[in-house]
């Protein structure tokens, strides 16, 4: 009797531990479930507002992630009885969720990014300087900082630059609690040469014509004969509010500056219209895109019906009107840029007789970024050369990012100078547009990374919707695309510019003929023609 008891015991006691071990199992697996929920929920809800999966995507990824669930459910919960194939299911389950939720939240992630960016880098306000304006003594001068040379004479920019110069010589003032004693000239030229020959023992000068000095023989090394002592950063309002009291009119003429509208007109649709963006090259390595010289000038005529795209270059050094001058005076293409985007946009659709649409610019830092995080890219070299340390053969070779730049940027080591230089450009974008639609799943798990880089470096006039759209209209019918590229030529020599009067710098004058010729390639790309080899041939 007492043996018996004693099997009752046990057995009551074996059933309880059981029903314990499933209590504590169902709790277990009901938090995995959870957390299974959770992550495919948040991976549901960031595609959902990515807005760029195509609807059929959206409800597909729905069902898979919901499929996947119920799956898991009937994994951790069929079969009652405690065997080795129930063992399995279990712990294929556990492996499934712990994958699930870590891929959610990965991909995710990633979505978000990219929502984020794309928001990022479409901004229609941005925190951008009217004029960004250097002071600079010679390099052995001993003026340490602004309140060391606050009793030297000073020179600046006087005429159309004449406010901005103003508006850093009240700051100055602000700052040092001082009166500055400054001289006002005609041009950068004379400015430089007035502090090289001691006139002057500081100037003030505007960030952009410091580079612009770089491209004349006189001064081609003024920042290694000269030392940057202070940036003054000069805003909208500063600008204006130094213009009604401007004391600095040398070089005063006719020629007034003329206000450079909005330039680029969007269309309705990017997914059914024809459209033309312009790509800048951005002659800077900051963050923050200030207004600057665009070493790259390319405009992108797409046709989203007939899958056509053309990339069409224009050498930086063009001669062409600048919309700024009231009298047309020509300037180089790569001037406009200082003037703002819009600037180089007027001048190219007045060049091409073409309407703009929208502009990217991206910056040297930012190209080298994105390549480098492209894990490089391959480029067919038609010319062997040399450039700032690097070699590049001819033939197919793979460029990382600061080889890529110095390859785009070099032009002295032809004989056709800045128009092989577009065309080698060209063929950088035309790789990086490879790059990024090829299916390369190293490459995608990289996606987060490239778009965390990118940021600051990259700017654009399209709205998020706009690229959203056009994602989205690629993945529904996944097309290859028809990629031409065309150059517009010219031949070298030299004159006088509106950014630099008195000066003669290097220019192209441009063939008129591959310039007409580049105009009807982008109509036929806008009325729906298909471009052939022989179209785009030289």
């Amino acid at each position: 009797m007492k043996h018996t008891f004693e099997k009752i015991r046990i057995e009551q006691e074996r059933k309880a531990r059981e029903k314990k071990q499933k209590r504590r199992w169902r709790t277990f697996a009901g938090i995995l479930l959870i957390l299974q929920t959770i992550a495919s929920g948040y991976l549901f809800q960031k595609a959902f507002a990515l807005d760029m999966l195509p609807g059929r995507l959206i409800f597909a990824l729905g069902g898979i992630l919901f499929i996947l669930l119920a799956v898991n459910y009937l994994l951790y919960f069929a079969g009652a009885n405690k065997t080795g194939a129930r063992t399995f299911r279990r712990f294929i389950a556990i492996l499934l969720t712990l994958t699930i939720c870590t891929g959610a939240v990965y991909v995710g992630n990633v979505m978000g990014k990219v929502n984020t960016t794309v928001k990022q880098i479409t901004l229609t306000e941005k925190e951008n300087y009217a004029a960004v304006m250097d002071i600079y003594v010679l390099a052995k001068d001993p003026a340490a900082d602004i309140a060391g040379c606050k009793d030297y004479p000073f020179g600046v920019s006087g005429g159309n630059d004449g406010p901005a110069s103003y508006a850093a010589v009240t700051k100055i003032n602000s700052e040092t609690g001082a009166q500055i004693n400054a001289k006002d000239y005609p041009s950068s030229t004379q400015l430089a040469g007035a502090l090289y020959s001691g006139e002057v023992k500081a100037v003030i000068i505007n960030h952009n014509y410091v580079d612009i000095l770089g491209e004349t023989d006189e001064f081609a090394n003024f920042e290694d004969n000269t030392r940057l002592v202070e940036t003054v950063n000069i805003t909208p309002e500063e600008l204006a509010q130094a213009e009604s009291s401007n004391p600095f009119t040398a070089a005063h003429s006719d020629d007034k500056p003329v206000d450079i509208e909005p330039a680029t007109s969007k269309v309705a649709s990017v997914e059914l219209e024809p459209f033309i963006v312009y790509i800048s090259g951005s002659d800077t390595r900051d963050k923050m895109f200030q207004i600057s010289r665009s070493d790259v000038n390319i405009l992108m005529a797409v046709n989203p019906q007939t899958k056509q795209i053309l990339l069409l270059n224009t050498p930086r050094d063009y001669y062409v009107p600048n919309p700024r001058s009231s009298y047309g005076t020509k300037d180089k293409l790569t001037h406009l840029g200082i003037y703002g985007v819009d600037c180089s946009i007027t001048g190219l659709e007045d060049l091409y007789g073409c309407d703009i649409n929208y502009y990217v610019q991206i910056n040297f830092t930012g190209t080298e970024t994105l390549i480098d995080d492209l894990g490089g890219i391959t480029i067919n070299n038609p010319q062997s050369f040399r450039a700032r340390g690097y070699s590049f053969p001819s033939g197919e070779i793979t460029l990382n990012g600061p080889q890529a730049v110095v390859y785009a940027r070099e032009r002295y080591a032809f004989a056709s100078g800045d128009n092989m230089r577009g065309q080698n450009q060209m063929r950088l974008i035309t790789a990086i547009i490879k790059k990024l639609t090829s299916p390369n799943t190293a490459l995608i798990l990289n996606y987060h990374a490239i778009l965390s880089d990118l940021e600051g470096f990259i700017v654009t006039n399209m709205e998020s919707e706009e690229i959203e759209n056009l994602v989205k209209m690629q993945l529904n019918d996944l097309a290859t695309w028809n990629i031409k590229t065309y150059a517009a030529t010219g031949y070298g020599g030299y004159d006088t510019t509106y950014s630099m009067p008195g000066t003669n710098l290097y220019v192209t004058y441009p063939y008129m003929s591959t310039v007409e010729k580049g105009s009807g390639l982008v109509d036929k790309v806008l009325t729906g023609g298909i471009l052939t080899d022989e179209d785009v041939a030289d």
